[in-house]
């Protein structure tokens, strides 16, 4: 028996970058006390998270916990609140909820 494993989604950073930079005060888990700054890093290891790692979100939430963890820098987020906004961005680019 093969298996085949899907091909990680093409994904533009720029584009990306743009549509969460704009979206970002749309999202349910926004606070009004926090900036893009502090959400950015989230997003960027949600969309870039299907490139780098073969699995679903909840198989690999401690690779990407990890991950944030390495480049949150500045961003006033724990990993239990930036988890939606890494959620988000990887459903963003894996086309895994309605709508999008």
């Amino acid at each position: 028996m093969t298996i085949e494993l899907a091909a990680p989604p093409a994904i533009n950073p720029t584009a990306e970058e743009a549509y969460w930079r704009e979206a970002f005060r749309s999202e349910p888990y926004y606070r009004s006390d926090l900036t893009y700054e502090d959400y950015g890093p989230a997003y960027r290891v949600g969309y870039t998270g299907p490139v780098r790692r073969n699995g679903e979100f909840e198989q690999l939430e401690g690779e990407l916990k990890s991950d944030f963890e390495s480049v949150r820098g500045k961003s006033r987020l724990r990993w239990e609140e930036a988890r939606e906004a890494t959620r988000a961005a990887w459903k963003r680019v894996t086309h895994s909820e309605p709508g999008h």
